[in-house]
């Protein structure tokens, strides 16, 4: 018995911490963006909204072809007109139904009724630009998938390396606590021999929980990191995810001379251009009220006394054109409306591409920014690491203190994080380009 509540403590044992575990799950950036492409709910919501547009256009299809309906209507009344013209519908009429006193004051009758109604659209030309303007719409709308696509893909780049560099700062951070701690101990000891005070000490353990502290606050920003990318790439939050595509220690400047500058072939820009094409459209077709519409119409119906009875039927044929020629200013004052949304639009379009021109400068600007800050942080980091071993050594042979050795280590994280830091704005930088120019780039 008690052999096997031994076994079973050991299976527990080993148990236990896998059922606590995060599932892991190990990435590449490709499988990342591909993930984010059919699981974004961004994404997903841009293209709900393109299916829309698409219906909204398909609606137009209205504009040519014939619009069909069938009823099916069943009356009792004694109503004189209403019951001598349902007798002449069921063709049911005899030399009695003259009567002067069954005229006036007839018997009940019912009547149901079949009917079949066509309405074909002839010429309707305001509805022709009406049908390009929702064209454009939907153009737009679709353009503006691509857009929201590729801002995504800019997201989870930025999100994917940006779980690296959280991770990179947990093991600096764990580095740096091993160290603190290290330096307490052999501190208590040199206390021990009367080598050292107890103020050297207590600062020691003060220099390690603060290292700690920051070691928590780094694993927490790991955890948000991580949620982060998950959300994006649509696995669930609790997936711990492992980046099998790190950054490059030391990354090449890229020419930017090599870059193109062309910018109105970029979705987005392209979207604004479709919906000032759109408002053109509109504006003539606004105008194009003013002339003559032409509508064919016709129903075929059949009259019983019967429930869909067929024994009488008879058939309306006919065309109808109309021309408002006058509604009060409403055509005129649409016609100011839609010139105006059509100057609004061109000024949009102007102030966005403006807009990107400057967003586009900034990021090459950034660009060279970035990557003079990474050979300023790697020398940095050099010096600190060498001014680290150069201390730790004294620090052996008892001619550091404490202090110094834990401010040459601090100083030496810190400047191995920013070292990080630098390559990750500069990743950061490469990816905004690749927004704003909707291309890849090849460091």
């Amino acid at each position: 018995m008690q052999k096997k509540l031994h076994i079973y403590v050991l299976i527990l044992s080993f148990a236990l911490p896998l059922l606590g575990r995060s599932q892991a799950r190990q990435l590449s950036l490709k499988e990342a963006l591909e993930l984010a492409e059919a699981n974004n709910l961004t994404s997903q919501s841009a293209i709900a909204r393109k299916d829309a547009a698409r219906g909204a256009y398909r609606m137009t299809n209205s504009l040519f072809l014939p619009g069909v309906s069938v009823s099916h209507t069943g009356v009792s009344t004694n109503d004189p007109l209403s019951s001598f013209g349902f007798k002449l519908k069921q063709e049911v009429v005899t030399q009695a139904d003259f009567n002067p006193a069954v005229l006036n004051d007839p018997d009940n009758i019912e009547n149901f009724t079949t009917k079949i109604e066509v309405q074909q659209p002839i010429l309707n030309v305001d509805g022709l630009y009406a049908r390009k303007a929702a064209r454009n719409q939907y153009e737009a709308v679709s353009l503006q998938a691509d857009r929201t696509r590729h801002q995504i893909s800019y997201e989870v780049k930025k999100a994917y390396f940006g779980l690296e560099l959280a991770q990179a700062a947990v093991d600096v951070l764990k580095e740096s606590v091993k160290v603190a701690e290290e330096a307490l101990k052999l501190t208590k000891d040199n206390e021990a021999q009367g080598f050292v005070k107890h103020a050297d000490v207590l600062e020691a353990s003060v220099r390690l929980e603060e290292r700690r502290n920051q070691l928590r606050e780094a694993n927490n920003q790991l955890r948000t990191a991580n949620e982060f990318l998950a959300h994006l790439i649509g696995v669930d939050l609790g997936t711990t995810i492992e980046p099998t595509d790190s950054m490059p220690g030391s990354p090449v400047l890229l020419s930017l001379n090599s870059i193109p500058h062309q910018l109105e072939s970029r979705s987005d820009l392209k979207a604004v251009q479709k919906q000032v094409e759109a408002t053109e459209n509109m504006l003539r077709s606004e105008k194009l009220k003013f002339i003559p519409k032409l509508n064919a119409f016709g129903s075929y119906e059949w009259n019983d006394r019967e429930i869909l009875g067929t024994s009488a039927s008879n058939y309306f044929v006919g065309a109808s054109l109309s021309w408002n020629l006058f509604s009060g200013y409403k055509n005129v004052g649409s016609v100011q409306r839609a010139s105006s949304q059509v100057r609004e639009a061109q000024i949009n379009y102007q102030n966005y591409l403006s807009q990107s021109q400057i967003q586009l400068n900034r990021a090459k600007r950034k660009l060279e920014l970035t990557y003079q800050q990474i050979q300023s942080s790697e020398l940095a980091r050099e010096q600190a690491e060498e001014s680290l071993r150069i201390r730790t050594n004294r620090f052996e042979q008892g001619l550091e203190k404490t202090t110094d050795l834990l401010i040459a280590e601090a100083l030496a994280s810190k400047k191995s994080l920013d070292h990080i830091q630098a390559i990750y704005n500069y990743k950061q930088a490469i990816f905004e380009m690749e927004l704003l120019l909707e291309k890849e780039i090849n460091e």
